[in-house]
C-alpha cells in the first residue's frame, strides 16, 4: 500500500476540518440556545437509539484518543487532549486534526507526529 504526498490531499483533508470544526460550533451553539443539556441527555439515553448513538460517539472518540496517543510525545499532551475529546467530542477532534494537518507536511507526519518522524 502507498501512501501519496500530495498537497491536495492535504488541503482537501484540511477543508473537511475546518467544515466539520464549523458544522460543530454550530451544532453546539443551537444545543445551547434551544436546549438544556441534563433535561435532553436523560432523554436520548433513554432511548435504545441514543444509547447506541453515545456508545458510537465514545467508541469513536476512543479511537481518536489512542491516534493522539501515538502522535503526541509528551505525557500531559496527550492528557489534555483526552480530556478535551471527553468534554468537548468531535469539536476537540476537529482541532487536533486542524492542528496536526497544518503541522504536518506529508502524510506520515500527519499519522505519526512530526515528532516522531525525522
Amino acid at each position: 500500500m502507498t501512501i501519496r504526498n500530495e498537497p491536495s490531499d492535504m488541503t482537501r483533508a484540511r477543508i473537511l476540518a475546518w467544515t466539520v470544526l464549523l458544522a460543530m460550533t454550530a451544532a453546539i451553539a443551537y444545543g445551547f440556545a434551544g436546549g438544556n443539556f441534563g433535561d435532553n441527555a436523560s432523554t436520548i439515553w433513554a432511548l435504545p437509539w441514543g444509547k447506541v448513538s453515545l456508545i458510537d460517539l465514545y467508541a469513536g472518540l476512543a479511537l481518536f484518543g489512542a491516534w493522539i496517543a501515538v502522535r503526541e510525545t509528551s505525557r500531559g499532551k496527550t492528557a489534555l487532549w483526552l480530556i478535551a475529546l471527553i468534554t468537548l467530542g468531535n469539536f476537540a477532534a476537529a482541532v487536533y486534526l486542524l492542528r496536526a494537518l497544518f503541522e504536518a507536511d506529508d502524510t506520515t507526519k500527519l499519522l505519526l507526529g512530526k515528532d516522531r518522524v525525522g
